[in-house]
């Protein structure tokens, strides 16, 4: 019985199709890999009896994110997950410190972000595919792709992120 279960749950996995996303670089498509942020909770200040509220700050550790956009205008090519749709994808600029880059905001929808929707992007299907550029360049600095709706990872809600660099011209 244990193994019977075992083969399905493998089986399973197999089946199930995880997000994808890749960049163009060059001629060809790079997948860019999730990297999970790193999160701090930072107390508030106890006055007698009274704490104040707490801050939670979202972290990637690194100066810069190891994938270079080519330009200022990246193209993504980004696979959804079964029940998931693309206008659930949004980029936003971090804030880049020396060692680090952070979410400006702690909670993802508090922050200043781009849907990949046809207002912002230019958006080609591709199969099951969609292949999207931004209408208007970049400005130079860090950023994340990311689903807005993922779950949250862990007690402090870690976010599954895809961080890309933009470099001046």
């Amino acid at each position: 019985m244990k193994r019977i279960v075992c083969l399905l749950s493998l089986f399973c996995a197999l089946i199930a199709e995880a997000q994808k996303v890749e960049m163009a670089v060059g001629d060809n498509w790079v997948e860019m890999p999730a990297r999970q942020t790193q999160s701090e909770l930072k107390p508030g200040w106890k006055i007698v009896d009274y704490q104040l509220k707490s801050r939670l700050v979202h972290y990637l550790w690194g100066g810069r994110a190891s994938q270079l956009a080519e330009g200022s205008r990246p193209v993504f090519r980004v696979t959804p997950a079964e029940k998931e749709v693309l206008i659930d994808y949004a980029v936003i600029q971090l804030k880049r410190y020396r060692d680090y880059r952070k979410l400006p905001k702690a909670k993802v929808m508090d922050n200043v972000y781009m849907r990949l929707e046809p207002r912002h992007f230019a958006v080609k299907a591709e199969g099951e595919a969609f292949v999207c550029q931004p209408l208007l360049p970049l400005e130079a600095g860090e950023y994340v792709l990311l689903n807005l709706s993922q779950q949250p990872i862990g007690e402090l809600g870690d976010l599954l992120v895809y961080p890309f660099s933009v470099r001046k011209e």
